[in-house]
């Protein structure tokens, strides 16, 4: 429950022959788009988690190459790819966790010398990429071209980046999938059915009866006799998040709902895993916890709470323990 007033809140080889046999083309097609033949669809717990290469952990600061004495050493801002490159030219693409989204960012460093890279090779933080030579220049890209003041912002706000496959328990959920999965040290321990809020959509402020999407951690853990209003919904378990984040709080300040030195305040606190601000009109109140009884997503939708994460009553029994205080949770 969301905001109580007390408590817890076919084959790949086609034979020759068909292929000359005009009626049985229609048997060839049918074959070649069976469910076997098919690609599987891609799974987007492992996606967000394991990406195509590792993301990065942190930027080191952006520093202009314009400046730059010729020569001197060009090194990568983190750990990374390189997409393109030739011999004067290097284009690294960087991942990194950001809230709930996989983010993709491109540095693209051109007039350089010595470059020796090869498009998908991997590069670490701080590895020399080449040396500054005649009309050396950088440009970070994020969803469009950063200016030089941006992109050393950029890098500055993000000199640590969370390592969700190193957490030693990470809950991800799946909002699309009804679905929630607990990894150990990046290994999937399980796998159970969640329900939502009764609101469609992220939450957005207080009593929209949405569920949040975003990076949380648990901050609070509670079995039994848990009292209150809503006592009877909580199957008997509490675990509480620290909704809101500091993302959900820039999204307050924009719309005016609190002011920057709370948005500040909520960013500490969640950087410490600890709860934040409950008093905001972004509201409060957001966990994980059973329910009265037992429930099925066919009657339900799924929509069931006032914006919390519903398990089945055996689920969150079996794994309450496994999720202490300061478990990371990602909602997507």
């Amino acid at each position: 429950m969301t905001e109580p007033s007390a408590g817890p809140e076919c084959p790949g080889h086609v034979p020759r022959f068909l292929l000359r046999h005009g009626w049985l083309w229609s048997c060839l097609v049918v074959a070649l788009v069976s469910p076997g033949a098919l690609a599987e669809e891609p799974d987007v717990f492992e996606a967000w988690l394991r990406p195509a290469h590792a993301p990065a952990d942190g930027f080191d600061a952006w520093t202009d190459l314009g400046g730059a004495k010729p020569g001197a050493e060009v090194r990568s801002l983190a750990r990374g790819r390189v997409v393109e490159a030739t011999g004067e030219s290097v284009t690294l693409e960087h991942l990194h966790h950001e809230n709930h989204e996989l983010q993709r960012v491109r540095a693209v460093y051109s007039g350089l010398a010595s470059v020796t890279l090869r498009p998908g090779d991997g590069v670490s933080r701080g590895q020399v990429l080449g040396r500054v030579g005649a009309g050396a220049s950088g440009v970070l890209h994020t969803d469009r071209e950063l200016s030089p003041a941006e992109a050393r912002r950029f890098t500055r706000e993000r000199a640590r980046l969370p390592q969700p496959l190193e957490e030693p328990v990470l809950v991800l959920i799946s909002h699309a999938r009804n679905e929630l999965r607990l990894y150990e040290r990046g290994v999937e321990r399980a796998r159970v059915e969640v329900g939502f809020g009764q609101g469609e959509g992220p939450k957005q402020e207080r009593g929209d009866n949405r569920t949040p999407v975003g990076m949380y951690f648990i901050v609070q853990t509670v079995r039994g006799n848990i009292t209150g209003p809503y006592s009877a919904y909580y199957g008997g378990h509490w675990l509480r998040v620290n909704y809101p984040n500091p993302w959900d709080a820039s999204r307050g300040v924009k719309r005016g709902w609190l002011t920057e030195k709370t948005r500040e305040k909520i960013a500490r606190a969640w950087t410490a895993r600890e709860a934040t601000d409950a008093s905001t009109r972004l509201g409060s109140g957001i966990g994980f916890h059973g329910w009265s009884g037992e429930w099925s997503l066919e009657q339900s939708g799924g929509r069931l709470s006032w914006g919390c994460v519903v398990f089945h009553p055996g689920d969150i029994t079996r794994l309450y323990e496994r999720m202490p205080q300061g478990t990371m949770v990602v909602l997507f």
